[in-house]
């Protein structure tokens, strides 16, 4: 049986009266009487807290964690706290499996987060089997939560089908003459899905030349794969990796003397990450796009009660996955409010995420929409600039949408 998580993310936090009044404001809290005798609402989340995608995947639980926090501190939802039994799966399918198996027996009534996508669609047919919902969290999501709607599947973080399709338009944007790129993947199905996307993409944008590289999940010595693209010199560098790999390899892109562009899609890297591996002489480029903001990035109520939060937590508010485990935590608080029955059993739950429409304030350039035809909805990117003297990010242009259709807007 997994373990469960013994480390909970800034618990005994105790946050000043205006943050309060911020997520109250937020939330729409309210404590009816008797609400002490309420039972939780019980909800599983699989994370990968000691694997290979650790540096990647727990950070948005940390946040997520905060959010549900506070959120019980102030009463919870409906006057019920919320409950999280997290599992760590380590990226590995049959210890997803097994989660998914021991939170049907702790009776959850849906299942959140998800790690490496290897483990994904097992994730979801396993928990269709039970009769739970999985919303899967920040950073990765498969299709399988794009249209047509599947029983059971949703998704609120980086759909890597559709993050491709935004990495290969956005690698004509940084690069208007370019005619060549080369996208870097782990063998992993996502990854490598991805990367078919950008490739798949830029050369729809005049991109003439377009490759793919895979490498293990585990791999961090990226010599051999930046002296293969340097003999191709291409003029932009792709990729769909995590955290540890984008630190790893960047730095050795860097000190190779190639001196092209280098676009970083946020799988929940980070501004600090990315900051760190390039050297200041550094003759690269850099740019860097996600489906979240910047934790530094806008000012909303929302935002400051994310940092605030960080702050008293003794998190690196620089982390990208910050922002979409808040979200995820707007988007459980919004269903639960409107789940019927008082969510009594898990499909309560999923008719509920079928009613989603959350204004997150700042964390994206869009509302999250899930409906009973499409548990994804439309989405938006934004692409952010390195400028490697100021050592500073700035962003680029307004938010670029996609609908989960595949299909951009400006």
């Amino acid at each position: 049986m997994p373990r469960r998580l013994s480390i909970e993310a800034g618990a005994g936090n105790v946050w000043s009266r205006s943050i309060f009044a911020v997520l109250a404001a937020i939330l729409f809290l309210v404590e009816p009487a008797g609400a002490a005798d309420q039972p939780p609402y019980r909800l599983g989340y699989l994370v990968d807290a000691s694997g290979p995608q650790q540096t990647t995947i727990k950070p948005a639980y940390d946040a997520f964690r905060l959010y549900v926090d506070e959120l019980n501190k102030k009463g919870g939802v409906n006057g019920r706290k919320v409950e999280i039994l997290a599992r760590d799966t380590q990226s590995d399918v049959q210890r997803s499996l097994d989660a998914v198996q021991d939170l049907g027996r702790q009776e959850v009534i849906g299942i959140l987060g998800l790690a490496a996508t290897n483990a994904h669609a097992a994730v979801y047919a396993s928990a269709k089997k039970l009769g739970i919902p999985v919303l899967a969290g920040y950073p990765i999501n498969i299709p399988t939560v794009l249209p047509p709607a599947k029983e059971g599947a949703f998704g609120v973080g980086l759909e890597l089908s559709l993050a491709g399709t935004v990495g290969g338009y956005l690698a004509r944007q940084v690069s208007p003459q370019g005619k060549s790129t080369i996208c870097i993947a782990f063998e992993v199905p996502g990854s490598m899905l991805s990367c078919q996307k950008i490739v798949d993409t830029a050369k729809a944008h005049g991109f003439t030349q377009a490759e793919t590289l895979t490498v293990p999940i585990q791999q961090r010595d990226f010599r051999a794969v930046v002296e293969r693209i340097v003999r191709a010199n291409p003029d932009v560098v792709t990729m769909c990796l995590g955290q540890a790999h984008v630190a790893s390899l960047l730095p050795v892109l860097a000190g190779s003397g190639y001196g092209g562009i280098f676009l970083s899609m946020d799988t929940g890297i980070g501004d600090d990450t990315v900051r760190a591996a390039t050297p200041p002489d550094s003759k690269l480029t850099v740019y860097s796009y996600g489906r979240y903001v910047s934790v530094q990035d806008g000012s909303s109520p929302t935002l400051t009660a994310l940092r605030a939060a960080l702050k008293e937590g003794g998190l690196n508010d620089q982390t990208s996955s910050y922002p979409g485990g808040w979200a995820l935590g707007l988007v459980i608080t919004e269903a639960l409010r409107k789940c019927d029955s008082g969510c009594a059993k898990p499909s309560n739950f999923e008719s509920a995420l079928e009613k989603i429409n959350v204004d997150t304030d700042g964390l994206t350039g869009v509302p999250i929409q899930l409906a009973a035809d499409d548990h994804y909805g439309p989405s938006a990117y934004r692409l952010y600039k390195y400028d490697n003297k100021a050592r500073t990010f700035s962003a680029v242009g307004d938010w670029l949408h996609i609908g989960s259709n595949g299909k951009i807007s400006e």
